[in-house]
């Protein structure tokens, strides 16, 4: 059953009154980001931001928040001496075997027509490869000590679907 004229005029009106709302909660808040820039341009023009501790120096990024307070001065030591942790050093060997088993497949695809045994066989061979790869990427899952630096787990279909369908580029979309 279609709701009746009523309900669709109540609506409407519950609509323009939440948009109205949301537009007088913009122009305060455009009061307040003008009342804040003002208070900031003032406080700079009397030179209150002049003689700040570290003024003109780069902010040093290179503590990590999250890093263990304890392994704080050996990952500094590992760093100044050119050494990652082990989880960076894997990420980055993952990546590389990743390339590689992609460049392989690329370049079976240039010799072979798709569908032959030399070209399946190299898809088999691609699809080993990132079952290990897999395996290693879940494993470096564990060891990330952030969990926004874990990485997805590698969709050997997928790519092997995209350099089939097209020139191969960009395989991982």
């Amino acid at each position: 059953m279609a709701p009746g004229i009523g309900w669709i005029i109540a609506q409407r009106k519950e609509h323009d009154a939440a948009t109205r709302r949301s537009v007088k909660q913009e122009a305060h808040m455009d009061k307040w980001e003008s009342l804040v820039d003002k208070l900031i341009r003032e406080s700079m023009e009397r030179g209150e931001f002049e003689d700040l501790e570290g003024s003109g120096q780069p902010i040093d990024l290179s503590e990590n928040p999250f890093e263990d307070p304890e392994l704080r001065t050996a990952h500094r030591l590992l760093r100044n001496a050119g050494f990652a942790p082990a989880w960076i050093e894997e990420v980055k060997d993952i990546n590389a075997r990743l390339e590689e088993a992609e460049a392989v497949l690329r370049r079976a695809k240039t010799l072979y027509p798709i569908g032959s045994a030399q070209w399946k066989r190299a898809v088999t061979e691609f699809r080993e490869a990132v079952v290990e790869l897999n395996q290693r990427l879940r494993l470096y899952n564990l060891k990330t000590p952030v969990v926004n630096l874990q990485r997805k787990i590698i969709d050997a279909d997928a790519i092997v679907a995209n350099l089939e369908q097209d020139d191969g580029e960009e395989l991982r979309k």
